[in-house]
């Protein structure tokens, strides 16, 4: 165990107050970088204050009290300290409290909950408190700090607008929705920390901003102010209005950082890095339609990701030549006039056999994700295919009788050859050609135009007042927005948006029944070898809700018709709440104590987010095969 001694003057120091004092010659990034070091010692001091207190089983209130001077001091440094080091803070300072396997091994390592979501579960879970618990969390949080001080990361300009502008996402998608803090409350105070600490910083860069455009500078400063009095004065979470945080503070600060960045001649990031994070920092808005980049989400190489490609793409989505009786395409189960799913629980299994194993998940923003299928045992977009292929109850064949079919089709070939243009002619129809083709038109299936996004975006006036409504209880008192991550609304991890997410929810077999049992699908414990244990149990996906007024029914199973009983379920606190046993529900198992009212308004606000304008069209016919002329009157988008 690591100590270290410190004075109490320097516990009752503030950060902002010391840096206050910097000499004024020196350069902005500097003072910043002088600056996020004190928070740093602040951090360590206050976790090792905790430490103590925990060590001497002080009384509960005292050690919550400090628990909360530790919220402060991580809040102060959290935005150069996430953004310099993600992966250290997500695995060791305040990742979510669950259990997960080690990431980049061979091998099962699993890890325990450790940091400050961990601590805050164990503090604030009434009469579960317990020392010998709590302490080795405290003291590894507290090694961990004490190594990171012998490590420099440097503060630049750029860093500084770049990871303000990224706090700024992570306030708003985990911090006032109460992800960061799951029991104790502390969400509302730690975000006031956050815009005091992003501020105080920027200030140093007022002049500046000032000399590009004084007018749009003060309305920056002043806006960050707004946000912070705003803050300063709600006291109740599931009262914060959220929309207002985001369209009248959050998103003009995230638009005018963006904008004095550009125009100040401070370095941005694509000009000092040729690897970018999915995040696009050019994006002026939290809901901007390229917020993402969804070329880092696909193996597809970008010179090849054209329209062409992708109109080659949608030919075969649509085409019934893929599968072994061609009378099965891509389209069968993803409806475009569905939201491309296909409105039943169960996709329909080749020859009328039965059915799949699971309900067809949209694929529009599909490609906004790490990993695929409800299970997700697929690494990549491009994958997909493969699984669907080979499986009996889909397309039951094989990629090589694929290919063969294909490079029956002059039609087919000329398509190929010219999005491939730099392969050989007999080359051109190929495995990996067939998968890019597809991947580039899934991936082309983008939408970030609803009406909702067009509200926030001030591109629209208009929008209804149970939607507004809806969306604060969404992000706020129903807890959806925690699993649901804006402005995806689905399970991939902001801010930097590189991870995919599964939950346990505890899903009946058949909800309309009066005895109910727990859906017998294992989940990503029955997918990947590697991720058979018990925690991965049950465990799936979780889905974008965009769309969601077309993609019914609802769940992994489809067994949900309609979202009241969705929006029930979640109510009364998932599997565990109405009944079953589900021993690793990660779902809170608590009711949601909404009421029918409130659910109306959430079901608003998920309609809102209906857009599939210039996605559904569908070729108006398809290549033809030249000596198996049988195959010619096939229906484009297969018969069933």
């Amino acid at each position: 165990m690591k100590k270290i001694t410190v004075l109490v003057a320097v516990v009752l120091l503030s950060v902002l107050a010391i840096s206050a004092f910097a000499p004024a010659d020196k350069q902005n990034a500097t003072l910043v970088e002088e600056r996020q070091t004190e928070r740093l010692n602040q951090f360590l001091v206050n976790v090792q204050l905790l430490e103590n207190l925990v060590s001497a089983k002080a009384p509960l209130n005292k050690v919550k009290e400090q628990y909360f001077a530790v919220r402060v001091a991580f809040k102060q440094w959290e935005y150069l300290g996430e953004y310099a080091d993600p992966a250290l803070v997500k695995d060791k300072i305040n990742g979510a409290p669950l259990r997960k396997i080690e990431r980049n091994t061979f091998g099962m390592n699993i890890v325990e909950p450790k940091g400050l979501q961990a601590l805050d579960e164990m503090i604030f879970t009434e009469g579960a408190y317990a020392e010998v618990h709590v302490l080795p969390v405290v003291s590894e949080l507290l090694d961990v700090l004490t190594d990171l001080k012998s490590t420099r990361y440097p503060v630049y300009d750029r860093v500084v607008i770049e990871a303000s502008r990224t706090e700024l996402i992570r306030l708003f998608t985990l911090g006032i929705t109460g992800f960061d803090v799951p029991l104790s409350g502390h969400s509302i105070k730690d975000a006031e920390v956050v815009m005091r600490t992003i501020g105080s910083d920027l200030k140093l860069y007022q002049e500046t901003f000032a000399k590009i455009d004084k007018a749009k500078a003060e309305d920056l400063f002043a806006e960050l102010s707004s946000g912070i009095r705003y803050l300063k004065e709600q006291q109740n979470f599931d009262s914060l209005d959220r929309l207002k945080m985001l369209t009248e503070y959050l998103n003009p600060v995230f638009q005018k950082l963006h904008y004095f960045h550009k125009l100040s001649g401070i370095e941005m990031i694509q000009e000092v890095s040729n690897f970018l994070p999915p995040l696009n920092l050019n994006a002026d808005n939290i809901f901007a339609a390229n917020l993402l980049d969804e070329s880092k989400y696909i193996g597809l190489p970008n010179k090849l990701n054209t329209p062409q490609l992708a109109s080659l793409g949608k030919t075969l989505f649509y085409d019934p030549i893929l599968s072994s009786n061609n009378e099965r395409s891509c389209a069968s189960c993803h409806n475009p006039i569905k939201g491309f799913t296909d409105g039943i629980p169960k996709s329909l299994a080749m020859g009328f056999k039965g059915t799949v194993s699971r309900n067809s998940p949209t694929l529009i923003n599909c490609v906004y994700s790490e990993r695929f299928f409800h299970d997700l045992r697929a690494e990549a977009l491009e994958d997909q295919i493969e699984h669907v292929v080979l499986n009996e109850k889909e397309f039951n064949t094989t990629i090589f009788k694929i290919l063969d079919k294909l490079k029956q089709s002059s039609e087919y070939q000329l398509l190929f050859q010219q999005c491939f243009e730099n392969t050989n002619d007999e080359n051109a129809i190929s495995n990996q050609n067939v998968s890019f083709a597809i991947s580039a038109f899934v991936s082309s299936l983008r939408a970030f135009n609803s009406p909702f996004d067009k509200y926030v975006r001030n591109e629209s006036k208009a929008l209804n007042a149970e939607v507004k409504r809806g969306f604060n209880l969404f992000m706020g008192k129903a807890a959806c927005g925690t699993c649901h991550y804006a402005p995806l609304f689905s399970g991939t991890v902001p801010p930097r948006f590189e991870e995919s997410e599964s939950e346990v929810l505890g899903v009946p077999e058949n909800p309309y029944v009066a005895k109910l049992l727990l859906d017998a699908d294992m989940g990503r414990a029955g997918a990947r070898l590697k991720e058979q244990v018990g925690f991965f149990e049950h465990s799936f996906k979780t889905p974008t809700i965009r769309n969601i007024s077309l993609t019914a029914p609802y769940m992994h199973n489809g067994a949900y018709k309609n979202l009241e009983d969705v929006m029930d379920f979640y109510n009364h606190g998932g599997g565990i709440g109405i009944g079953l046993n589900v021993a690793t529900q990660t779902l809170p198992a608590d009711s949601l104590h909404l009421t029918k009212s409130e659910i109306k308004d959430i079901i608003s606000f998920m309609q809102s987010l209906t857009d599939t304008a210039g996605l559904t069209s569908k070729p108006a016919v398809l290549p033809k095969f030249d000596k198996h002329t049988e195959w010619n009157n096939r229906k484009v988008g297969g018969l069933y």
